[in-house]
């Protein structure tokens, strides 16, 4: 794929992409550097320098980028920024804003304290 492009979809085997906007990748191997792409799906994904809305991928290999929604089997991260992150597996340097476990914790306290809300309220 060309240096500086803007792609709507892109659907292939084995892709590289640099310095591009991508809004659909889907591949089963993917190299991508200084790109941003709204949603990523592939076997295997090594990328530098990007952003992604949702990347799921078997294998994520993630350098200085940021990810909305991190999804795979097997996720390694440096020096980057993850708001959700769904994988048995991580190595790395990751920043993740929710984990799995940190949504389940805000789930319960959302439904103690709406119950208590609930409760102190009714009584009035």
């Amino acid at each position: 794929m060309p240096e500086d492009v803007f792609a709507n979809d892109y659907e292939t085997s084995r892709v590289n992409v640099g310095r591009s906007a991508v809004r659909s990748l889907n591949a089963a191997s993917a190299h991508i550097e200084q790109s941003a792409v709204q949603r990523l799906t592939a076997e295997a994904v090594e990328a530098s320098g990007s952003a992604f809305g949702i990347a799921n991928a078997s294998t994520l290999d993630v350098k200085e980028s940021a990810i909305g929604v991190a999804a795979g089997d097997y996720v390694k991260i440096e020096n980057s920024s993850v708001l959700v992150l769904l994988a048995p597996r991580v190595s790395g340097n990751v920043k993740a804003v929710l984990t799995l476990p940190a949504a389940f914790a805000f789930g319960a306290g959302y439904f103690v304290a709406r119950r208590l809300a609930m409760s102190i309220f009714k009584g009035k």
